[in-house]
């Protein structure tokens, strides 16, 4: 019967008030460090990725290992994956995407034709290195990027890695 009590004592001893402000100073301390972005990043990836596959699947397209993060802590984000040439045909004609002109990388144009270019799809990982790639973009606030839940994007950018089926969209939530 003494045991609990000892349990008891064991668990207050680590929790004593010092103890529980080094916690919430090494806490604080590391969200420092990493500022708002990496809750920001955190909490709306799921979201993000819902909206992403939503938006694939109703046009057929079922997407696998989807990795989004999205760009500071703005609107906009990054989502990387794989596609097959055909499923790329799919979705630019479903989404009404038009080929940016200018596939070889870097071109000054493109560069100004793309929102958040410096932490966009052309700074992932994925595609540091990429010498051949294919851009397709929507307009802006195309009707073919609602989604059911009553949000849409502002914007939809692919781009095709013509060498492998590496394929990164960048997308920025609209306002309203």
């Amino acid at each position: 019967m003494g045991e609990p009590k000892f349990r008891q004592a064991l668990l207050l001893q680590f929790i004593k008030p010092t103890h529980l402000l080094i916690g919430v100073f090494w806490i604080l301390a590391c969200f420092s460090f990493t500022g708002c972005e990496l809750i920001w990043n955190y909490s709306n990836k799921p979201g993000l990725q819902r909206d992403i596959s939503e938006l694939f699947r109703a046009h057929g397209v079922t997407l696998n290992q989807l990795a989004c993060n999205m760009i500071g802590t703005s609107r906009s984000a990054t989502c990387e994956f794989r596609l097959s040439p055909e499923q790329i045909t799919v979705i630019v004609k479903g989404l009404n995407l038009k080929e940016s002109k200018g596939g070889s990388l870097p071109e000054e144009n493109l560069w100004k034709k793309i929102p958040n270019s410096k932490r966009g799809c052309l700074d992932c990982k994925s595609f540091n290195g990429v010498k051949r790639i294919k851009v397709y973009m929507s307009e802006i606030r195309a009707p073919e990027l609602r989604l059911k839940s009553g949000s849409a994007f502002e914007y939809f950018i692919l781009f095709q890695d013509l060498e492998t089926d590496r394929v990164c969209i960048q997308v920025s939530y609209s306002y309203g």
